[in-house]
């Protein structure tokens, strides 16, 4: 029996509590960001899909699919960029699944992931990653335990064979620019969480996964300091404050999923810094992961 989930980072429990929570934080602070109207396509797709979550607005859901690229939707390029522009895509897909305008897109669905190199044929460890990513969203889509099962198997292997007990992955971090490999680390980071995150929604539990200790959260939490002290980073001369906060910036969204599951010490600096996130694979994670602050109860004598 398909598991169903209303988006694929997003259980319908939590989407049920958010209805519920949206006058506190930090939803309510994040709620402006429905109100924009990107450039960017996707970003605006991904806004209006959230939208018609929240508030099953028909019109919102019917905006959000009238933006689905005419081109297929699973790219032939191996390119990190292009790989979370099409999660990104799916995660529309998912939110989008009773409209009309998305049926189409889902029928072809079949056809276009047969296309997908398995993960495990992708030569380089960060497009690796990605089509992992992409495998999984697909067969969440599909119901395909292979597809499902595959990505799944590339997701320990990452864990197994890349992530330092340090906490930074081998092969990712030593190239020659200090910028383009924190970016790397932290998008090879975000990748796994990402899978973790939607695997949860199908009752299979990456999160959990370690060797020797060694998980996602070593990944999350290498990138995390290096955040705030890029002076210490070891591997190449030159990363500045200015480089990891404009990276997170654009890459560190997953970085709500953490705090959900395992929360970092120190790491509501991070939130307050930056929220609310924003990427084009994961979407507006403040509000779909934020974790809400409860109100108060207050006591009277009498």
């Amino acid at each position: 029996m398909m598991t169903t989930f209303p988006a694929l980072y997003i259980s319908q429990r939590s989407l049920d509590a958010r209805r519920g929570s949206l006058a506190q934080e930090p939803l309510r602070s994040a709620l402006p960001q429905l109100e924009q109207s990107p450039a960017d396509p996707l970003a605006r797709a991904q806004l209006l899909a959230l939208r018609y979550l929240l508030w099953a607005d028909a019109a919102d859901g019917r905006a959000a699919a009238a933006l689905l690229p005419v081109a297929p939707l699973l790219p032939a390029t191996a390119a990190p960029s292009a790989l979370q522009r099409q999660l990104g895509w799916l995660d529309v897909l998912a939110m989008l699944r009773e409209q009309a305008g998305a049926r189409a897109y889902l029928a072809a669905l079949p056809q276009l992931s047969a296309q997908l190199p398995p993960p495990s044929a992708v030569a380089e460890p960060l497009p690796r990653f990605w089509t992992a990513a992409v495998t999984l969203a697909a067969g969440m889509l599909l119901d395909d335990a292979g597809l499902q099962a595959a990505a799944a198997t590339e997701y320990r292997a990452a864990i197994d064979q890349h992530i330092h007990p340090e906490g930074y992955f081998k092969g990712i971090v030593d190239g020659d620019d200090a910028r383009q490999s924190y970016a790397a680390q932290l998008s090879a980071t975000a990748a796994l969480v990402q899978m973790a995150q939607m695997a949860a929604q199908i009752e299979l539990d990456l999160w959990g996964y370690n060797k020797r200790a060694v998980s996602v959260i070593t990944a999350a939490t290498y990138t995390f300091y290096y955040y705030f002290f890029p002076e210490r980073w070891r591997w190449q001369a030159g990363l500045q404050r200015s480089d990891t906060t404009a990276i997170m910036r654009e890459q560190g969204a997953f970085y709500e999923m953490v705090q959900c599951r395992s929360p970092l010490r120190g790491g509501e600096q991070l939130l307050a810094e930056q929220r609310p996130f924003f990427s084009c694979s994961a979407g507006a994670t403040t509000l779909t992961h934020g974790q809400i602050q409860q109100k108060k109860k207050r006591w009277r004598l009498f």
